[in-house]
């Protein structure tokens, strides 16, 4: 691997887990985490838990943000730490999330058990029908990363206590205040503790010097930059128990510290190399969805933030073959064409761990929320492709799916599946006599399931400080800090909830195929097209195909399917957004059409629908073709797709491209590559990432996976192996490959 020493792969990729899956084409040697982290440096990860727990006992008469920051403060006085001259980051912990397996947890468990018991019976319900999947989302905001570096841990904490001693607070301000000082000067005592620990470890010199120059200053130097990017992340993440999903605007918020560097004669194959091992840690950490980062848009005057640091920031991670970190990049007209161009090369050549978002979309989206141009134009991507104004704490995780509300509709409020009434009353099958009453009928069936989701969520999120206060990204927050109030308590300067609508391709597809055929052409009735459902096509197998093989569907540019696409999503919009959520919160609702893998987990719940597709098969991902429809091409997907407005929605509305490899060579196909990325763009469309692939290539991996052990496939917003997705995945994306033309 390019730039990394051969000796120093091991002892990165495993100083996070036990055991490793190998990142590329060969298998390495396992290292004991053990053996990386001695004993001699504190305590082992179970013992942490248990005094954790025991230290607590005696702090029950003290706010939650106090006993959490002191938690937090014991795990980073007692965890075992590990400098090491393999690597340039110190390892800073041995057991993932001590605070949820503490403290969190049980927080947690006491709101949903006892506190509102009938929510998390609901709740449970909701999901185990595969109607909603919803968790209490504390993963996916992003802290300010430029005061994180221009102020250092040190200066955060200062700014804390100067607006502390500003005023007098309540008592909810005291214990927030003192959340973020015992959390914060903890994090700078632990600097220090990996520093004495560098400092005696032969190789470690310069990892020692740079922590001692970050513990009480800000980052000076690129290295430096890097290291307090990595800290923050990795005591968030790992230790206090917030996700950070986005690594920052990084050739923006580093091209300072990279042009000081240059000027202070820092070779650039330094800088390269410790990019390359400071992209390796995350590699190594493995998150499922990977680790997301953003280059690009606009800076205050219009010009392109796009600089010589992005063009390294790409090189570097090309040259390495990895796929974590996954990298978004904000597409404007003056992003440089070049610049776009290697990207997309990297993306046919199969490092496809990259999303472009369009800037003009997510701004006007935001203009419409409210927000004014120049806090737009700085927002964050984060997340797969989601995207907020910077300081916002967005909560996510709420999945609905689209296709249920049709199986009530044709069963008298009844699922489909499991037979158990879904709460609302429907006709008789009979007794729809035109598609137009049916489809009102779904439209209120989906109406109240958005009503019931809505109500639900709103009844936890109450409770989001009490299970789990946030100091670190508190901190960062300038309105946290004026307000004194947590970022989970309405602290922020936005604090919306996202309702995700899945599987808007097949609903509208379903719809489509009853009108033609039950309604329009009358070549079967209402009730013999659900018995079929009901026996999933068995004995009717002529017409799954049929209705399968009908070109008329959603992603082919086709009128029918494409204007109750258009139609379900005004009304999913007029339904959710603005509405407000959590009182403790104060914010709003909005929507999106972000799947993850709900295409999966959803769709084992799901009855055998009206577009061909059978019982437990998955559902269409995000603003894409259902799996094997996109049979008329790039060019007729990207018109379906951007016929939804993105912009009267601040979520995301991404778009899963697929294209042949001999679509794409040469100088015509890289040409063709950025003529459709800018046909999406100009369009309105908000996200899009591209898989190249055949579908000859992709059996033959299927059937000889030693062979294809690099290859990358791209599901949903995030990169993984090839080998490392079931058969039932791995079928999909074959399916899609043969629609392709």
């Amino acid at each position: 691997m390019e730039y990394i020493k051969e000796q120093d792969l091991d002892y990165i990729l495993n100083k996070f887990h036990d055991t490793h899956k190998p990142f590329t084409g060969f298998e390495r040697f396992i290292i004991r985490r053990d053996e990386i982290f001695s004993e001699d440096t504190g305590m082992d990860p179970d013992s942490v838990v248990e005094c954790v727990l025991r230290q607590d006992e005696h702090l029950k008469n003290f706010p939650h943000p106090v006993r959490k920051a002191k938690a937090f403060e014991f795990v980073l006085k007692n965890t075992r730490i590990s400098c090491d001259a393999r690597d340039r980051f110190p390892g800073l912990n041995m057991t993932d999330r001590p605070l949820h397996k503490t403290l969190v947890n049980a927080w947690r468990k006491e709101v949903f058990d006892e506190i509102i018991p009938e929510i998390g019976a609901r709740r449970t319900r909701l999901e185990k029908d595969g109607i909603v999947t919803i968790w209490p989302d504390y993963d996916h905001s992003v802290p300010v990363w430029e005061r994180v570096l221009s102020l250092g841990f040190s200066g955060l904490r200062e700014e804390c206590r100067l607006a502390h001693n500003a005023h007098p607070w309540d008592e909810e301000g005291e214990a927030f205040f003192e959340g973020i000082e015992v959390t914060y000067t903890a994090i700078i005592d632990f600097i220090g503790r990996l520093a004495d620990l560098a400092d005696n470890t032969a190789g470690s010199e310069r990892m020692g010097m740079a922590l001692r120059n970050i513990r009480y200053s800000a980052p000076k130097t690129f290295y430096e930059a890097l290291m307090v990017c990595y800290i923050y992340f990795i005591l968030c993440e790992h230790i206090e128990g917030l996700q950070v999903r986005s690594l920052g605007n990084f050739d923006k918020i580093f091209l300072p510290f990279y042009e000081n560097d240059l000027k202070n004669g820092i070779n650039e194959e330094e800088i390269r190399t410790d990019l390359a091992y400071y992209f390796l840690q995350f590699t190594a950490i493995g998150h499922a969805m990977n680790n997301p980062v953003y280059l690009g848009g606009d800076n205050e005057d219009g010009s392109t933030i796009i600089n010589e640091l992005s063009y390294v920031f790409l090189d570097v991670f090309d040259k390495m073959g990895i796929y974590n970190p996954k990298i978004q990049i904000k597409v404007n007209g003056n992003t440089p064409k070049t610049f776009l161009l290697k990207a997309l090369d990297m993306i046919r050549r199969g490092h496809n761990s990259i999303v472009f978002v369009s800037d003009a979309t997510m701004r006007a989206a935001l203009m419409r929320d409210g927000f004014s141009e120049d806090v737009a134009r700085t927002c964050d991507v984060k997340g797969c492709y989601e995207y907020a104004v910077q300081g916002a704490f967005s909560c996510e995780m709420n999945y609905l799916n689209l296709v249920k509300p049709l199986e009530y509709a044709l069963h008298k409020g009844y699922d489909g599946v499991t037979g158990v009434f879904a709460g609302t009353s429907s006709l008789n099958i009979e007794d729809y006599v035109s598609f137009e009453q049916l489809y009102d009928e779904y439209k209120r069936q989906l109406k109240t399931v958005i009503d019931t989701t809505i109500e639900t969520v709103n009844s936890f999120e109450n409770y989001f400080s009490y299970i789990n206060p946030q100091s670190m990204i508190s901190a960062t927050f300038p309105s946290c800090i004026a307000q004194g109030r947590d970022a989970m308590h309405g602290g922020a300067v936005a604090n919306n909830s996202t309702l995700l609508c899945g599987f808007i391709a097949d609903i509208a597809d379903s719809l489509s195929m009853i009108k033609k055929y039950v309604f329009d052409k009358k070549q079967i009735s209402l009730r013999e097209l659900v018995a079929m459902l009901d026996t999933d096509f068995s004995g009717n197998e002529i017409w799954q195909k049929k209705l399968s093989l009908d070109r008329e569907k959603y992603g082919n540019n086709r009128d029918l399917p494409d204007s109750i696409a258009v139609d379900i999503s005004k009304f999913i919009i007029s339904s959710v957004v603005d509405r407000p959520n959590a009182t403790e919160r104060g914010g709003k609702w909005t929507c999106g059409f972000h799947v993850a893998r709900m295409s999966y987990d959803q769709g084992k719940k799901t009855a055998a629908s009206a577009n061909g597709r059978r019982f437990g098969e998955e559902l269409s991902k995000n603003l894409s073709a259902s799996m094997g429809q996109n049979r008329e091409g790039a060019t007729a997907a990207i018109l379906s797709a951007t016929k939804i407005d993105a912009t009267a929605f601040s979520s995301d509305a991404a778009l899963d491209l697929g294209l042949l490899p001999s679509a794409v060579k040469g100088d015509d196909g890289l040409e063709a590559m950025h003529g459709l990325l800018m046909t999406f763009v100009k369009r309105g469309g908000h996200a899009m990432h591209i898989n190249v692939f055949s579908a000859d290539t992709l059996r033959n991996a299927q059937s000889h996976p030693e062979k294809y052990r690099d290859l990358q496939i791209r599901v949903c917003g995030w990169n993984v192996l090839w080998n490392n997705i079931n058969k039932e995945e791995q079928d999909g994306f074959i399916r899609q490959a043969e629609a392709l033309v």
